[in-house]
């Protein structure tokens, strides 16, 4: 039987358009993409939402809107916060 559990994280290409979350770690298949999002001002501990999915996935920060990649979106892992 479980008594505690926690998540530390999951991808944020599960979250849908409107969901927050904040980003807990980077885990990019290469040391290029985990630059490419930091030089985008994405790092953890920053809260984001999902604006949209298609046709470009687009994430807003406190600054501003950012497009993200297929690996960067891969690479992002979150915590998923309430509205």
């Amino acid at each position: 039987m479980f008594s505690q559990f926690t998540v530390s994280g999951a991808s944020l290409k599960l979250l849908k358009v409107g969901e927050q979350g904040v980003i807990s770690r980077l885990n990019a298949a290469s040391p290029a993409i985990a630059r490419q999002i930091r030089a985008l001002g994405l790092s953890p501990g920053m809260s984001i939402t999902v604006e949209q999915r298609f046709p470009r996935f687009l994430v807003h920060t406190c600054q501003a809107s950012v497009a993200l990649s297929q690996s960067m979106i891969e690479a992002i892992y979150y915590v998923r916060t309430s509205p």
